[in-house]
């Protein structure tokens, strides 16, 4: 699977990628709808996430990202927005990840694949 998107690089010092990672959906939703999104994190350091958005089907324009990812072993974990730092902790708490593919609505419902 080949994942195409606009990449940023934000810092997770105090858990403050769920704020910034959130103006960047935000700011992206805003030109192509929430549900039309996907966006991806890999490449964690203990201060850094390399964070990428595309379109769920079909190339957002401005991409600058191109990330092969693997077709298989992927876990799902399904839940509210507002509880995403919950979801997190809960997933970390059996080791480091690879990659992670997130997905939200308009009604406040998250989507997260992750594979390790």
């Amino acid at each position: 699977m080949i994942f195409t998107g606009i990449g940023r690089t934000f810092s997770t010092v105090g858990e403050k990628q769920y704020e910034t990672i959130g103006a960047f959906w935000d700011e992206l939703a805003a030109k192509y709808g929430r549900a039309e999104l996907r966006g991806l994190g890999w490449g964690w350091t203990d201060t850094e996430i390399r964070y990428a958005i595309g379109l769920k089907s079909g190339t957002i324009p401005g991409a600058d990202t191109e990330i092969t990812l693997p077709d298989e072993g992927w876990v799902t974990v399904t839940g509210r927005t507002e509880d995403l730092g919950g979801i997190y902790r809960g997933i970390y708490m059996t080791g480091r990840l690879r990659y992670e593919i997130e997905m939200f609505d308009d009604n406040g419902n998250c989507r997260v694949m992750y594979i390790r």
